[in-house]
């Protein structure tokens, strides 16, 4: 099975982002982490808000996961969800604004704030971030 490897689909509305055969792909849903490797059960699940990474020889990509759903069955896995963004594509600059303005939305405290929607663009902005931070030099 070292031979085997899995075909990786990312898709969003606008496109396929990712399409490659690797070795294997770890992300979060929305009950905890997983990891797929070749030769995996069919598995499907609802994506959590956070990153997704997949490893092909020595490199490891991160793509941001912005919620989706998750299959894998006879090793191909495919992701859809509305927003992805692969590590090396995100602005930093603009994803680290996006978390400080939502900081400061949940720390004003005030009542007429969306709470529900703050959260969720900071965990958006968490995982743009982590994404993006990963994709250093030697990544």
């Amino acid at each position: 099975m070292a031979d085997k490897k899995l075909h990786l689909k990312i898709i969003t509305q606008e496109k396929v982002l990712v399409e490659e055969e690797v070795d294997a792909v770890y992300s979060r849903a929305i009950d905890g982490d997983f990891g797929i490797l070749p030769g995996h059960v069919p598995y499907m699940t609802a994506l959590d808000i956070n990153i997704t990474k997949y490893i092909k020889g020595n490199l490891t990509e991160y793509v941001s996961t912005i919620g989706g759903i998750f299959q894998v069955s006879n090793n191909n896995v495919t992701i859809l969800s509305d927003t992805a963004e692969l590590g090396q594509e995100i602005d930093i600059t603009r994803a680290r604004a996006a978390k400080e303005r939502a900081e400061a939305r949940l720390r004003a405290g005030v009542r007429d704030i969306d709470t529900e929607r703050a959260q969720a663009a900071l965990h958006r902005a968490l995982a743009r971030i982590q994404a993006a931070s990963k994709m250093g030099p030697g990544q």
